[in-house]
């Protein structure tokens, strides 16, 4: 065996060696929720090592079978199902776009990581949050074009959703890149056999690009070409972006979400999870607490059984009127059918 053969089947040995590492990882950090902090992920920084050490050819499959792989494991549907599920064409072409990125810009940054120095750690940290923030903006973009209105006002609405979810995933690219990308590059470089990578012609990376331009056409089209007409589809369906209400009745549960706006009440909320869900809603307005009280959810009034409606926020009951208790997107607000608490 020549020393080419040798070469590429290490480079397929490695090549196969960082997908595991980006399956495993994505599915113990985010399926297993051990995580640090929200959207804390390895799949960036694999992108970004494979693209430097590898040939284009077979660099570009890590990001994209390492988040196959993960979505397998974790459940996530690919490829198939409503707006909500096309998202992941974006979340793929992003990844390969990092990794074309890189993979144009492989011999410069080889340059950098070859040798251990204190500036190469801020620079590290630096790729970590651009590739992080490219990425981020593309998806955000993609949520925009899948599931809401094509104006202004609702892309300015998804990305401030998302602000604080980009906000964690800034610090993952930078903690990721330093911690792992620094020490890895280096010690590759300090082999013999790694000393000098290869030059990358131009006809190797062409592939890449048709690859990346298909994927990203993908994104665009279909049913995706359909404009939506509600705008809170996505806000609604995340815990951190909405407010999760849970009406436990006698034998049946309620559960919705809800987008909270500023100074929005645990009562407005009802109002209008009951408008939009089709549960019956009954309430009382008493001018002289200047408040409106709860008589009946989906039909079930106080007084029956000796119970009565009673809500909590994140667990705990507030002393004062529903209609005066502000909540805002993240928090979990419960209404239990109940004997009064002595």
């Amino acid at each position: 065996m020549d020393m080419k053969q040798l070469s590429m089947r290490y480079q397929i040995l490695g090549i196969i060696g960082l997908i595991l590492i980006g399956i495993v990882g994505r599915y113990v950090l985010f399926g297993m929720g051990v995580q640090p902090f929200p959207n804390f992920e390895i799949i960036m920084v694999l992108t970004f090592i494979a693209a430097l050490l590898f040939r284009p050819s077979i660099a570009f499959f890590v990001p994209l079978f390492s988040m196959i792989g993960s979505d397998v494991l974790i459940g996530n549907p690919i490829f198939v199902g409503d707006q909500m599920n096309r998202i992941i064409l974006f979340t793929y072409s992003g990844f390969a776009l990092i990794a074309l990125i890189n993979i144009f810009n492989r011999d410069r940054l080889w340059n950098v990581f070859g040798k251990l120095r204190l500036r190469n750690v801020g620079i590290a940290a630096g790729l970590g949050v651009g590739f992080v923030l490219l990425y981020d903006v593309w998806t955000n973009i993609g949520w925009w074009y899948l599931l809401y209105p094509h104006n202004a006002s609702s892309l300015g609405a998804v990305f401030a959703a998302g602000a604080p979810f980009m906000l964690y995933h800034l610090i993952s690219g930078a903690v990721t890149f330093v911690a792992i990308a620094v020490p890895i590059l280096y010690y590759v470089s300090k082999k013999s056999s790694f000393s000098a990578p290869f030059t990358l012609k131009s006809i190797h990376k062409i592939p890449v690009v048709i690859a990346v331009i298909g994927l990203i056409a993908l994104s665009f089209s279909g049913t995706a070409m359909k404009v939506p007409t509600k705008s809170e589809v996505w806000l609604e369906k995340s815990n951190q972006t909405s407010v999760e209400i849970i009406i436990l009745g006698e034998g049946w549960t309620i559960t919705d979400n809800v987008v909270a706006y500023q100074s929005e009440s645990v009562f407005s909320l009802l109002q209008r999870s009951s408008t939009e869900t089709g549960y019956a809603l009954k309430s009382t307005y008493y001018a002289q607490f200047d408040s409106s009280l709860i008589d009946s959810i989906n039909n079930l009034a106080n007084g029956q059984n000796g119970k009565y409606w009673q809500y909590y926020v994140n667990g705990d009951i507030p002393m004062i009127g529903a209609d005066k208790c502000t909540v805002s997107n993240g928090d979990v607000v419960e209404w239990r059918f109940e004997t009064v608490p002595s």
